[in-house]
């Protein structure tokens, strides 16, 4: 019996330590096809659950929620108003009601809001600046989404005022427009059953495929929102991967809301009316969650490939650093030399086979050295990509370790010329039997 639980123990222990670490050991040349793609889907969910942790997406989904209150009227407007040109305002709304179960007060609430809106909006009564407040109003959740997606990318580039202008509208308009076909296509259906002979005797094979349309518009909008928004090329490969999983995940949570209309029942007859705030935010902040999982999904399944060894980039010695350093500089030299264009981070990750984190922040570095300069991607204007920013022809070594000696501030109330002298010396001394040591050498030679 012990030797049975100490095997168990023991396959538990190795089943560890082949998920936390093994795993991204494994040489690429020895494991391919099926097998190669399981393994990257648990390397990439394993990635997306450390990612949401470290990146405290919690947080960002609580602070999503609030800039959400601020715009869910204008939001609705646009969508029902979108609803009510093709004919199907009150299919829409009857969808937001059974998406929101036992929130009939502050859905009705809301209806009226946006019913007061459209009707202003006829009358032509300050039409200009009730449209201009309305698109003020999505746009700025449209960019504390932007934001939240580009920070899982780790993309610190502000994207272009055109780029802003057609991402955004498109978004803004399509999703609404794939929220009426999913009802309207339900409403269609249904009539076309009930006026056709044929169509009718293919009824429980149409209800089905009914039953699974919202599942793939959800699918489909996930998937388009983790295309569009991040201010880099994602595979659709990826974002399908990470739209199917969020899709699921939003689907499930939809139906345990549901599900749990009891209970909903039950908290409004101890809060009343009330109980329509918290469980509205309870509902924003467990789907912008649902949004962000589906993010560091997809920048994990975009970068798997990157992250071998990740876990010792975490605690990489100072001597790596600078080998990185000078490794992704004499990369950089040598294409301007040869007139290649700039690279992005993704590249160099991907070519030269440096964990994409530790790529990232010595770019970051660099660009703050003014050693490199951040330009955009030959492929891509909204990427960006990087080049030498001083004369290859005279970027050394000892310059570069020069540079990053002395970086960052220095002004602090430490008594350097007299108490603590010797110990600047020290440092002083060591700075020069560096640049002695033949560091003359160009990066680009290397």
């Amino acid at each position: 019996m012990k030797k049975s639980k100490t095997s168990l123990g023991k396959r538990i222990s190795d089943l560890w330590i082949f998920v936390s670490r093994d795993i991204w050991r494994v040489p690429k040349h020895e494991v391919k096809g099926l097998k190669n793609r399981f393994l990257n889907l648990i390397r990439t969910l394993i990635l997306a659950t450390k990612g949401f942790i470290s990146d405290k997406l919690t947080t960002r989904a609580s602070a999503l929620t609030y800039t959400s209150l601020l715009a869910v009227v204008p939001i609705a407007t646009i969508t029902i108003g979108i609803a009510r040109g093709f004919g199907f305002q009150k299919v829409i709304e009857s969808y937001l009601t059974h998406l929101l179960p036992g929130q009939t007060e502050a859905l009705n609430l809301l209806f009226k809001f946006v019913q007061s809106f459209l009707e202003v909006t006829q009358n032509g009564v300050v039409v200009g600046i009730g449209f201009v407040l309305l698109i003020i109003s999505v746009w700025s959740i449209l960019q504390s989404i932007d934001g939240a997606i580009n920070d899982v990318f780790q993309i610190k580039k502000a994207r272009s005022i055109s780029s802003m202008l057609t991402d955004y509208l498109a978004t803004m308009f399509l999703i609404p427009v794939l929220l009426i076909l999913s009802s309207g296509f339900s409403v269609f259906m249904k009539t076309a059953i009930a006026q056709n002979e044929i169509l009718s005797v293919l009824s429980p094979v149409v209800n089905i495929l009914m039953t699974f349309i919202p599942y793939f518009i959800c699918w489909l909008g996930f998937t388009l929102l983790y295309i569009l928004i991040p201010r880099t090329k994602v595979k659709f490969g990826n974002a399908l991967l990470a739209g199917f999983i969020a899709g699921f995940a939003f689907q499930a949570f939809q139906y345990m809301y549901i599900s749990g209309q009891i209970w909903v029942n039950r908290y409004n007859a101890i809060y009343g009316s009330f109980a329509a705030i918290p469980l509205f935010l309870l509902w924003l902040q467990l789907s912008w969650t649902i949004v962000l999982l589906g993010t560091e999904v997809a920048f994990a399944a975009q970068n798997v490939q990157n992250f071998y060894f990740e876990k010792e980039t975490k605690n990489v010695s100072d001597r790596y650093h600078y080998f990185i350093s000078i490794l992704i500089m004499n990369i950089l030299c040598k294409r301007f030399e040869k007139e290649e264009g700039p690279m992005t981070a993704n590249e160099i990750s991907s070519q030269y086979e440096i964990p994409i984190r530790l790529t990232n922040h010595t770019i970051r570095r660099l660009v703050e050295l003014h050693l490199i300069s951040e330009t955009y991607s030959i492929n891509d204007k909204d990427v960006s990509a990087f080049q030498p920013a001083v004369d290859i022809n005279k970027l050394t070594i000892g310059f570069l370790f020069k540079k990053m000696f002395e970086h960052g501030s220095e002004d602090f109330k430490l008594d350097t010329d007299i108490l603590y002298k010797p110990h600047w010396e020290a440092l002083c001394n060591l700075e020069q039997t560096i640049e002695l040591k033949g560091l003359d050498c160009l990066i680009k030679d290397l």
